[in-house]
């Protein structure tokens, strides 16, 4: 897998932590998927 590879796995991994996984302080805490779909 090239450097295009690498960082395009990478990305997926960080947009995946960034939208479920981490609190957000202006959202009281909460995910943008929880934001969302609340």
């Amino acid at each position: 897998m090239g450097s295009h590879g690498r960082f395009r796995e990478w990305f997926i991994q960080f947009a995946q932590y960034y939208n479920y996984q981490r609190p957000h302080q202006a959202l009281d805490g909460q995910t943008l998927v929880e934001e969302v779909l609340n």
